[in-house]
């Protein structure tokens, strides 16, 4: 397989989201989330069942991501269904490749990332809560973090992600090149500032 053809298996759990929003109203419908690598390839996930505001899906999905350098971004779309069954969109947000692929995780670590959503207008419409994993090939090792049973998300920031490192510890991206805005979806989409995130483990 040549370089340009490469592809590498990432396994993507849409957790949940916090303080959905239309019109600045509270979302009281039962939402998905569609996930795109390129205009090709994307996936959806399941329904939350209960609806609102603040759902919770923790669906994983998995699919393979070119590493030739085309994939920049991985976007999130959060989208809600009318009573007439029109699929109308919540917010969009970018997870920029190097947050969870590069020199800051080793392959098989599973990264918990937040980022805020942003409407159509460039609004914010929420945050949401996912992990993401490059899973590792031949006798690669498998790190793990613990799983989040609470994700607490400050409202009061830009946008964008957040990480846990393999020993528990917050990890905070370099903000030198994650300051950018990326125009998309009609609107514009923050894919870097930081919305700190704290986890909670289960208490035994």
């Amino acid at each position: 397989m040549s370089y340009s053809t490469m592809k590498r298996s990432l396994e993507i759990e849409l957790i949940s989201a916090e303080g959905l929003k239309v019109d600045r109203k509270p979302v009281k419908r039962k939402t998905f989330c569609v996930v795109r690598i390129d205009q090709k390839t994307h996936r959806v996930c399941k329904d939350d069942e209960s609806g609102g505001s603040c759902p919770t899906w923790k669906d994983k999905i998995e699919m393979e991501m070119p590493i030739n350098g085309s994939v920049r971004f991985i976007s999130i779309e959060v989208l809600y269904r009318t009573s007439g069954g029109a699929e109308k969109t919540v917010g969009h947000a970018k997870i920029p490749v190097k947050d969870f692929m590069g020199g800051f995780a080793p392959q098989g670590h599973v990264n918990f990332l937040s980022y805020r959503l942003r409407d159509e207008y460039g609004d914010k419409s929420g945050i949401v809560n996912v992990s993401i994993m490059v899973k590792p090939e031949g006798n690669d090792v498998k790190y793990t973090s613990p799983s989040p049973s609470m994700v607490v998300a400050k409202r009061d920031h830009a946008a964008c992600s957040s990480q846990v490192a393999v020993n528990g510890e917050m990890w905070r991206p370099k903000t030198s090149s994650s300051m950018a805005v990326t125009d998309g979806y009609g609107g514009r989409v923050v894919t870097g500032v930081p919305v700190w995130c704290t986890y909670h483990q289960r208490s035994s």
